[in-house]
């Protein structure tokens, strides 16, 4: 999930140049790029790869692993309260929740 792959853009990049002039393509094995015949006869040429090491739209950076860290902790702390607040009200007495009822029924924010 987390591993940087190789992407091959040669073709993609020369159609984006030249589109329908292009007559041929080929890959070369040597030089890992493509190789157009346009037209006109004339050649042209493109890498083939996208260095593995650029940061690629929609790859898992260091960034995008913080944000999973804060998002996961943020979610067991609420988990946490939620089940701390449910064994509060489970272990309090009818007297005890009639009187947080109370108290919150008349709480109004000082806006």
């Amino acid at each position: 999930m987390f591993q940087t792959t190789r992407h091959s853009v040669g073709s993609d990049i020369l159609l984006a140049r030249h589109g329908s002039a292009i007559s041929s393509m080929r890959f070369d094995r040597a030089g890992g790029q493509i190789v157009a015949r346009l037209q006109d006869g004339s050649f042209d040429t493109a890498p083939n790869l996208i260095d593995p090491s650029l940061n690629m739209p929609g790859s898992v950076d260091e960034e995008t692993r913080i944000i999973v860290i804060a998002f996961i902790a943020a979610v067991a702390l609420s988990l946490f309260l939620t089940v701390a607040v449910a064994a509060i009200y489970a272990m309090a007495s009818p007297e005890q929740l009639e009187s947080m009822t109370s108290m919150m029924a008349g709480y109004t924010p000082a806006m």
